[in-house]
């Protein structure tokens, strides 16, 4: 489960030209592994996997000052030299079913909790509070369906 948000971080600090700008919109959350979640913060403070495009050196200096601690720099430090996992070339393609398991995990997640949300509201909760979340859940599987068939272009 936490290999593909590895490998995702190590993209996003080694190949960070092929995951943007779609990385970017990650949010912190959806990576599960506390460890990968503070990297992804520091790449967030550090202005985002974009800045690494045009100065890669630059932009991994930036996220090591973002970091919030010694164990985080190490952990980027660790990330940005260690060896993608793929045995032919790393292309745009690896790097999208990399992007689209980190998100489809992550809807995957919240598709769950809304329906326990949708269960505990049916019997008796709040009529707005059920709509709401009936909504968001059907949007969520819908956006789900369109990366199962779709990949990385429906992100």
């Amino acid at each position: 489960m936490y290999a593909t948000e590895r490998e995702l971080l190590k993209l996003a600090l080694q190949r960070p030209e092929l995951v943007s700008p779609a990385f970017d919109a990650y949010g912190v959350d959806e990576f599960t592994a506390p460890p990968y979640a503070a990297v992804r913060q520091a790449i967030l403070d550090a202005g985002g996997a974009e800045r690494g495009v045009s100065d890669p050196q630059e932009y991994l200096a930036r996220v090591r000052e973002a970091a919030p601690d010694d164990r985080v720099r190490a952990m980027v430090t660790e990330l940005a030299v260690e060896a993608i996992l793929i045995r032919g070339e790393v292309d745009e393609a690896y790097a999208g079913a990399q992007l689209v398991t980190v998100r489809r995990r992550a809807v995957e997640r919240r598709v769950r909790e809304l329906q326990s949300m949708v269960a505990r509201l049916s019997t008796g909760g709040d009529p707005a509070q059920l709509a709401s979340a009936q909504n968001e859940l059907w949007v969520l599987q819908q956006y789900d369906q369109a990366l199962r068939e779709r990949g990385a272009a429906a992100l």
